[in-house]
């Protein structure tokens, strides 16, 4: 589901569109090509024979030291085998330990978000002209930035979908777009880290946040985030527990712009009805409050139709007489018997300080402490915001009915996770069934499945050498390999089987079958290896997104393939003998009982 659930969707697709066009013309155009192409003899003509003649000698000698490879395992194959399952967990222990675990890649797509909160109150005009500063600040001291745009104010009450997001009258919005990742020597977090300590030093701020890749929730749009989510009904006692996560956690390595969900405290007006007033004059709160709103927000009264446009024509008071309390006290409000009657007379007009929102989940109030991701993996900061909770759990900061959950992309990396465990081993129950299906057997799908663990190996250890974590990308290259690793098993032992058909021992089949399909799995291996090696090598805009795939991809293959080569012989050669065995038992019995 979600982002993992978009991503397979489309590259399943394109997956499944290229293998089945590729087989098509694989077993059409292929053909028909080599029955014109092709030549009855060896010979290419004397130069390429003198080019290719090193070649072919180096080809022969590798086959000849395969095939002694090969004739050891079957001599020793409990040996071999339990060689091979050594070097596996050799692998694959410290690898799983080192290793970190990330959600997606952050990835430097030029683009940075600056969002700046002044005091609650603040005056539009200061707060525009604090932006006008920061831009020119910006303009002045990074070239790199080539475009720079900026929203300051609050939205109209006629703006619904305005008003939904974030905005006032001290808040700045400022997206930023930087020139290609090749023509600067900074990345995007680098120049984030910069902008926050201009930031800092401006006394006039409120709190800020500077997001880089800009936002916006799609694959590789910048850092992952953790959301310290907490659950309480007092809102007090929830605000002064954030407050005390967000200084603490900013001291978590690999945390950046702690903040707060929870918006400040506002003034506001507020109306207490006395119900009795309204019963005497024959009206109710809400037909008082609808009078308010009109006079406040104002009311469409008709419409101006000019060349063939209409236009809304908005009554309401006039801004001087919509600023104070004595405005609102003397609004009109006319009863069910048509006698004017003044607010004042209806009830009483506060002013009071209340949230501009409250959030809630689960059917519960909740207040999230954010922050930003950067130079650090997931993992590792999950561990310390962990710590952090602990230490205030048993300081009595945060008391135990208040309830503590970590979201964000942790949340988001361990439903992925799960969804992906459930994929893989759909992929592999699938992959066995065809594999049965085809062979006409369970022994020899469950040899080549086994390749699937050297392949797990061989993806953690490319990631612990390239210092790359496990993250999303990463696992999708490891169920791409299921369909890839199996490739050379499935070679090997289809040609073993073939020997067997045309009677030779065990050992001989294995021993020729090594010997004969050595090329053509290095070729697979090979073309396969190279093909990702440009991915797993970052190079342009947002190349960091897609190189755990290509690493996950080129690592899993090239130790499946060395160790496949190893092990399949020597288990085959194993279950064979069994079978063998088990054979001539039912013989002698079936002789036994004649």
């Amino acid at each position: 589901g979600g982002l993992a659930g978009v991503m397979f969707s489309q590259l399943g697709w394109m997956v499944v569109i290229m293998i089945t066009t590729s087989l098509i013309v694989a077993l059409s155009l292929t053909p028909m090509m080599c029955s014109r192409l092709l030549k009855q003899t060896d010979t290419q003509g004397k130069l390429m024979d003198r080019i290719n003649a090193p070649i072919q000698r180096m080809l022969d000698r590798l086959d000849r030291w395969y095939g002694r490879v090969v004739n050891y395992a079957v001599r020793h194959r409990w040996k071999t085998f339990l060689i091979c399952l050594v070097t596996f967990f050799a692998i694959l222990i410290p690898s799983a330990f080192l290793v970190k675990f990330d959600f997606m890649p952050a990835a430097d797509n030029a683009q940075i978000l600056v969002e700046i909160y002044t005091s609650a109150g603040t005056r539009m005009e200061t707060t525009r002209e604090l932006a006008h500063q920061f831009d020119d600040m910006l303009n002045e001291k990074y070239p790199e930035i080539t475009v720079r745009n900026f929203s300051v104010g609050q939205a109209d009450e006629n703006n619904t979908y305005a008003s939904m997001q974030t905005n006032g009258t001290n808040y700045i919005s400022m997206r930023l777009r930087l020139n290609d990742q090749s023509e600067r020597n900074k990345s995007i977090y680098d120049i984030a880290d910069e902008l926050r300590v201009e930031l800092e030093n401006m006394p006039e701020l409120y709190k800020y946040i500077v997001t880089p890749g800009g936002g916006g929730g799609g694959m590789g749009t910048g850092a992952s985030t953790v959301d310290v989510e907490i659950y309480g009904h007092n809102l007090q006692q929830t605000d002064y527990i954030a407050e005390n996560l967000r200084v603490k956690l900013g001291e978590v390595k690999g945390l950046r712009d702690m903040t707060i969900s929870r918006q400040e405290y506002r003034q506001e007006y507020q109306v207490d009805f006395d119900r009795s007033k309204l019963a005497e004059h024959g009206l109710n709160s809400a037909t008082a409050a609808t009078y308010i709103r009109n006079r406040f927000s104002g009311l469409a009264a008709s419409t101006y139709r000019e060349d063939g446009e209409e236009y809304d024509i908005i009554i309401r008071y006039d801004e001087s007489h919509r600023q104070s309390v004595e405005s609102i006290e003397n609004i009109i409000v006319y009863s069910s018997e048509g006698r004017p009657v003044r607010i004042k007379e209806l009830g009483t007009v506060v002013e009071r300080n209340s949230l501009p929102q409250i959030d809630r989940k689960n059917r519960q109030r909740v207040n999230t402490v954010t922050g930003s991701i950067y130079g650090a993996a997931l993992s590792d900061v999950v561990l310390g915001v962990d710590k952090v909770v602990a230490e205030l759990r048993e300081d009595g900061t945060i008391p135990s009915d208040i309830g503590i959950n970590i979201g964000g992309s942790y949340e988001e990396q361990q439903e992925t996770n799960s969804d992906f465990f459930i994929l893989m081993i759909l992929c592999i129950i699938l992959v066995y069934i065809v594999m049965a299906a085809q062979f006409e057997s369970m022994t020899y799908p469950f040899i080549i499945i086994i390749s699937l663990c050297f392949g797990l190996a061989g993806v953690l250890l490319a990631l612990m050498l390239t210092g790359q974590p496990v993250s999303l990308m990463a696992l999708v290259g490891l169920v791409m390999l299921i369909g890839i690793v199996v490739k050379n098993g499935i070679v090997l032992v289809d040609y073993i089987n073939l020997n067997r058909e045309r009677g030779m021992s065990i050992d001989r089949a294995v021993v020729d079958a090594g010997r004969s399909r050595l090329r053509p799995i290095l070729m697979t291996t090979f073309t396969t290896v190279l093909g990702m090696l440009p991915m797993a090598i970052p190079r342009g805009t947002g190349s960091e997104m897609w190189q755990p795939l290509g690493v996950a991809i080129v690592g899993g293959v090239a130790l499946s393939t060395i160790l496949t080569l190893i092990y399949v012989p020597a288990l085959y050669s194993i279950f064979g003998s069994n079978g063998v065995r088990l054979s001539r038992r039912k013989n002698r019995k079936l002789y036994r009982t004649k």
